[in-house]
């Protein structure tokens, strides 16, 4: 069972006599002192888990006291609260600007004694098992930060750079990381990027606190997981706040829920592949072409130099993007031949079925676009919808452009694969017409770098406006 160590510093025997039972009835261990000289002395030579004073006492007075004690590495942890008849909002103040935790005024302390007991303590007993790593080229930073937070009463270690970090993390694992960006040998992104890939150290909140105040790149580090991004100079008490935000319970409880929604996520994500490769098992004309496709988008992706996070989520969508052919009957999907027009407009219902598919997993919206507009085209000719343009999502577009030229190269039922050649003309004519001219030379970017393009041979040359199920 806890039992608090508690010291309590008031001139007044009486007062000290009240709080004394009152304490002892909470179950507490309490130490007495007369003035906040004699308190210094006493804390610095024991240990105890709260201080309790008063504010007007000869020597030193207990504003003089908090200061102290907080200056002090051997007793700057401790909470303190203080119980004053000063119940002015500029004492109160003083009070919490000196360190105080919390201020009660003798008038309410029969009401709020025991429940502010309660909260300092349980958050001191929290923030004391608590280990934050601070990381950060600036010896200044990590002394005012590292202060700061140890007033507060949590534990700290810092590092001057992210491999000191890392080195660091292999033995000990921080409860949070607050990291600076721009700092030598490995700066705050690259260290976010390892912690985040690592499943050990994945799911610790990790705060990023730059002096560069763009918002593009706060946004883009918020969109990566980061938990919060702080401006330098920020206020330590700004700081303070949000890290005991972060390691609350309810905080925690949410991060432990985004990486149970993340299992479930890949999970659904596996049922789906096996549903593809399921597909891809009916046609072997077509085996391979959605992880091909895949492909294609991702080094396309690259190329513009995609956050890794957004190209995942482009591969993924162009992995799925022919999902709904799993609701397109066989003798359809392989007729050898043409297909008719009410065949042809089964096959049209592809997109439609694949986003259906997916629109009950929240963590997939993001990728419906791709699957639901690949086969729109830019004159606006294409489906479901006929969109038209740059209102076609930019990934549907992208993903259009490697799917046709897949198709094209590859053996299908109703006819074989195109020499590569051939299939690149008939891209470049349909530049502006039915595939978006941005994508379409952002394709040959791509194909310029790649040393080798496979295809399987064929013979017989088709126009791109035939009815194609690609």
């Amino acid at each position: 069972m806890f039992v608090p160590r508690i010291l309590i510093v008031d001139d007044s025997p009486l007062i000290q006599k009240l709080l004394a039972k009152k304490l002892k009835d909470y179950g507490a261990e309490v130490t007495l002192a007369l003035d906040g000289k004699e308190a210094l002395k006493i804390a610095l030579k024991n240990e105890f888990d709260l201080i309790i004073t008063d504010v007007d006492m000869p020597r030193l007075n207990g504003i003089n006291l908090c200061q102290q004690l907080k200056r002090n590495p051997i007793t700057r942890g401790i909470p303190i609260i203080i119980i004053s008849s000063h119940e002015g909002d500029m004492d109160i103040g003083l009070g919490f600007q000196a360190g105080a935790i919390a201020y009660i005024p003798k008038s309410n302390v029969e009401k709020e004694l025991y429940k502010t007991l309660d909260d300092v303590l349980g958050k001191a007993r929290f923030q004391r098992s608590r280990l934050i790593l601070i990381v950060d080229d600036s010896k200044t930073t990590l002394k005012v930060v590292g202060d700061g937070l140890a007033q507060a009463g949590f534990k700290v270690i810092t590092a001057q750079n992210g491999k000191e970090a890392l080195d660091f993390m292999q033995y000990q694992y921080p409860d949070l990381i607050l990291s600076d960006i721009g700092m030598p040998v490995m700066d705050g992104m690259t260290l976010y990027e390892k912690v985040q890939t690592d499943p050990d150290t994945a799911s610790i909140p990790f705060v990023i606190m730059s002096s560069n105040n763009e918002r593009a790149i706060m946004r883009r580090m918020l969109q990566r997981g980061v938990s919060s991004y702080l401006v330098k100079p920020f206020n330590l008490e700004q700081l303070i706040i949000t890290v005991e935000k972060l390691l609350s319970d309810q905080y925690l409880f949410l991060l432990k829920d985004r990486e149970r929604l993340e299992v479930e996520r890949n999970s659904m994500l596996a049922s789906i592949t096996s549903l593809i490769q399921a597909l891809e098992a009916r046609d072997a004309y077509t085996r391979g072409h959605s992880e091909t496709v895949a492909s294609i988008v991702t080094g396309m992706a690259n190329k513009i130099n995609e956050e890794p996070d957004e190209i995942e989520k482009i591969r993924i969508g162009a992995r799925l993007h022919d999902l709904g052919k799993i609701g397109v009957p066989d003798a359809i999907l392989l007729k050898e031949g043409r297909l008719t027009d009410e065949e042809y407009e089964i096959v049209k219902r592809h997109p439609t079925i694949g986003a259906g598919i997916l629109s009950p997993i929240p963590s997939l919206t993001e990728i419906i676009p791709i699957i639901l507009h690949h086969h729109e085209r830019f004159d606006g000719e294409g489906y479901p919808d006929g969109l038209k343009n740059e209102k076609i999502p930019f990934w549907a577009r992208i993903t259009a452009v490697a799917d046709i030229y897949h198709a094209l190269t590859s053996d299908r039922p109703y006819r074989r694969g195109m020499e590569i050649e051939k299939a690149l003309e008939i891209i470049r004519d349909a530049s502006g017409t039915q595939l978006c001219p941005e994508c379409v030379d952002l394709f040959f970017d791509w194909l310029s770098t790649e040393p080798d393009i496979e295809q399987e041979q064929g013979t017989t040359f088709y126009s791109i406006n035939d009815k194609l199920i690609a």
